[in-house]
């Protein structure tokens, strides 16, 4: 439900095609951050041009600040995510838009900030609650002008949490968390494949977004998938996020526990808050082994990012084999369709 093309040398259809069979993923919805960004008919158009005859589903998030509407096929929301703007920005887009879903990246930008506050790094730090100012901030602006459904994007904070759960009482709001913010903490930090958007936060937290899939306060587990081919060792001039689809399952499995809860989170609840049919389907199928145990070597990813935080990390679970529109295309590490 959350991953990231970059194309112009970087990730492109082909190379996340490859990525996401071999995650176990057989449809993707896109964000609108790409260059240029998806908000006007003539990039639309480039981006279904290059994912045409792929055998993985693309769909499409478009901008909420741009000229494209959401039509219930191929782009199926709006979505702020990865677009920096302030309250005046987004206030007038809600003004201006026909209300659709809106996935949003909650975030004050103009605060800045690469870490939270209780982070001990020397770099630039966000107030921890900043999030939950912003998811507030958003969800009651966009009911103001005929907004009523929202999906909160990657929430990282115990205070995000309890927003959104009061912000159910006046609009339909949804939430997702990665295995990022789930696994690792502000403590866990060792490189720039780290600094990732929004940050790590602490161990509380961390137990409360865990807690929260549990109890299904947290509707949706996604990916976040954010590649890039290699970051510099500085923090200040890497870019945010980690390259995470190849190892999004086992990476849920592995902190959660739980298989069916990983399975629906990643499969029927996306489908559910997008508006598309989640059955059950044949001819579409994943292979997991849940007893398998490994360790993940980014080195080795089909993605062209290799900026990965579970990088040598020990998981349990993995992907065997794929079946995409009735055929198999992957099994045991090897690609067995001419299409991929």
């Amino acid at each position: 439900m959350h991953a990231h093309v970059r194309l112009n040398g970087q990730e492109d259809y082909e190379s996340l095609q490859k990525a996401a069979i071999a995650g176990g993923f057989g449809a993707l919805l896109i964000q609108p951050n790409t260059k240029p960004e998806l908000s006007n008919p003539e990039v639309l158009n480039l981006h279904v041009q290059l994912a045409k005859d792929k055998i993985v589903k693309f769909y499409w998030a478009v901008s909420l600040f741009g000229e494209l509407e959401p039509d219930g096929e191929r782009t199926l929301c709006y979505s702020n995510d990865g677009i920096e703007y302030d309250t005046t920005k987004i206030l007038n887009a809600f003004r201006k838009k026909k209300p659709h879903l809106l996935l949003d990246h909650s975030q004050l930008h103009e605060l800045g900030g690469m870490f939270y506050e209780p982070a001990e790094l020397n770099v630039p730090k966000r107030p921890v609650h900043s999030e939950a100012v912003s998811i507030f901030r958003n969800v009651m602006l966009g009911i103001e002008y005929g907004f009523s459904k929202f999906h909160i994007q990657h929430v990282s904070t115990k205070l995000s949490i309890e927003t959104i759960q009061h912000l159910r009482r006046y609009a339909d709001v949804s939430c997702e968390v990665t295995p990022h913010h789930l696994f690792f903490t502000i403590e866990d930090v060792k490189n720039t494949n780290f600094k990732i958007n929004p940050p790590l936060a602490t161990e509380e937290d961390r137990r409360v977004l865990l807690e929260a899939v549990r109890k299904n306060v947290i509707d949706v587990l996604a990916t976040d998938h954010a590649p890039h081919p290699e970051k510099p060792n500085d923090f200040q001039s890497a870019p945010f996020g980690t390259s995470n689809i190849e190892v999004a399952f086992s990476a849920f499995y592995t902190v959660i526990g739980q298989f069916e809860t990983v399975v629906e989170k990643l499969t029927v609840a996306p489908c559910r808050v997008l508006g598309l049919s989640g059955t059950f389907d044949l001819g579409n199928v994943t292979v997991i082994d849940p007893n398998a145990e490994w360790i993940v070597d980014a080195k080795k990813f089909h993605s062209k990012g290799k900026n990965c935080v579970f990088d040598g990390t020990k998981l349990k679970g993995k992907i065997i084999g794929v079946k995409l529109s009735n055929r198999w295309v992957y099994w045991d590490g090897e690609f067995l369709s001419e299409q991929v």
